[in-house]
């Protein structure tokens, strides 16, 4: 299992080709983030369209560190949205991470503003 934990800000442009999510399949930010769908082109060798999307900026990044049970109680692929969400994710984080955890991710998530991301 490869796990990524990244804190990012949705914002009003594109920072980063890649850094995007698609608006349809991120329903989970509708409620915060609804003012800053944009549409973005995609030209591929065979197709061209246009989709709405949410642009990231990316403010800390995690690769491991958490305990078993977060597998268990934490889904894959899936932002967090809620302060009180991101601060039970601390007591997941093993004791050699969880410092810069509280600092990075705990501190610096923003309700409203930032996106605590989570995949493996």
């Amino acid at each position: 299992m490869g796990l990524d934990i990244t804190l990012a800000r949705i914002v009003g442009g594109e920072v980063n080709e890649a850094d995007y999510f698609l608006a349809d399949e991120s329903p989970e930010l509708q409620p915060f983030f609804h003012h800053l769908i944009r549409t973005k082109h995609f030209a591929y060798e065979d197709e061209e369209f246009d989709a709405e999307v949410y642009f990231l900026e990316d403010l800390a990044y995690q690769r491991k560190g958490v305990v078993a049970a977060f597998y268990n109680d934490f889904a894959n692929d899936v932002c967090l949205t809620r302060q009180h969400e991101v601060d039970r994710m601390l007591t997941y984080v093993d004791e050699k991470h969880k410092a810069d955890f509280d600092n990075f991710f705990v501190k610096q998530f923003k309700e409203g503003q930032t996106v605590v991301i989570i995949s493996w």
